[in-house]
């Protein structure tokens, strides 16, 4: 695998890391990035009691199911190697964020529909790996590994975030959650957004820059959600 200037934790049923996920790719194209795909769960990050509680309710299911991903790349990862991961993660999204919509402009809609998005043999055929790689999604042997890269991400940013998370220059390098963006920039702006995040990195005594109130990501899935203002993690 080509040099890793940057580690991507992701979790592919979070909306936000997608369209992040759009704009690294963007700067990976255009700088020559070396991007390593790892593995965070929304799922691990909930397990609290209450951590759902005036949520959705479709909340813990959409969750299972970005784990029931994730068990799949882990077990990609491990047969065919590091390189592999992030062509699935792009197929994997393309399968919950690409998709036909659902009906109803709600977010609960939205979250049904993430809980069983995804043909996992299809996804995986689309990126050339064994179809026998599905079977894992029902495979808690691998949560181990994915326990221990949410672990990892949490440890590098100091805890209490969400996805997706950069880590520059790893695993020593400056981390953090973020950013988080309700539409990918243009090709043009992608650079520029990169070089002022990257600034702001490895600035060593900065810590935060947020707004509470977001918009919501625009993604043909969401798109009669996009643009409204959300807490979503």
């Amino acid at each position: 695998m080509a040099e890793t200037d940057v580690e991507f934790f992701f979790d592919p049923v979070c909306p936000f890391c997608w369209v992040t996920s759009h704009w690294v790719r963007s700067v990976q194209r255009q700088r020559g990035l070396g991007v390593d795909w790892r593995f965070i769960s929304l799922a691990m990050l909930n397990e609290a009691p209450g951590a759902y509680d005036g949520k959705p309710a479709h909340y813990p299911q959409a969750h299972q199911r970005g784990l029931q991903m994730l068990r799949v790349a882990a077990a990609a990862r491990h047969a065919h190697g590091r390189e592999r991961v992030g062509a699935l993660y792009q197929a994997m999204g393309e399968a919950v964020w690409e998709a036909t919509p659902p009906v109803e402009a709600e977010l609960d809609a939205l979250l049904a529909h993430t809980a069983t998005a995804g043909d996992l043999e299809a996804i995986l055929d689309r990126v050339g790996l064994p179809r026998a790689l599905a079977s894992a999604a029902d495979d808690a042997a691998w949560d181990e590994t994915i326990r221990a890269e949410t672990n990892e991400a949490l440890a590098r940013t100091g805890g209490d975030v969400g996805t997706p998370i950069l880590s520059f220059e790893p695993p020593d390098g400056p981390a953090f959650f973020g950013p988080v963006l309700g539409q990918a920039p243009p090709e043009q702006d992608a650079v520029r957004l990169w070089e002022a995040v990257e600034t702001l990195a490895y600035c060593p005594t900065f810590a935060e820059l947020k707004r509470g109130l977001r918009t919501f990501p625009d993604t043909p899935v969401t798109a009669k959600l996009a643009g409204s203002q959300t807490h979503v993690a």
